[in-house]
């Protein structure tokens, strides 16, 4: 059998009676239960990463970008900046929607 460690949270009395009502509906304990749970959104947070991966990289690199010299408070862009934008915008939204899909 693997070796096991304690790790004790803290949580909402009402909420860890739901997890103890939850757990025993499934037939598991609440150390089995909460470790399956957080599994899953492990897994879930994994898929969201690599989904948004490329356009992460790209908020990146552009913010390592210097800073326009000369600008005010307002920055004006031009109507290629923001066909730019609005391209990238529509990538991250279709590859999420065909993600979800």
């Amino acid at each position: 059998m693997a070796t096991r460690e304690r790790f004790s949270i803290s949580m909402d009395p009402a909420v860890r009676a739901s997890v103890k009502e939850h757990a025993d509906a499934m037939g598991l304990d609440v150390s089995s239960y909460v470790t399956a749970a957080v599994l899953r959104q492990m897994a879930d947070d994994a898929v969201v990463a690599r989904r948004f991966a490329a356009t992460d990289a790209a908020v990146s690199a552009t913010e390592a970008l210097p800073a326009p010299e000369d600008t005010g408070p307002e920055i004006d862009f031009d109507d290629d900046e923001l066909t730019a934008a609005r391209a990238g915008i529509a990538e991250a939204l279709a590859a999420e929607a065909r993600n979800a899909a």
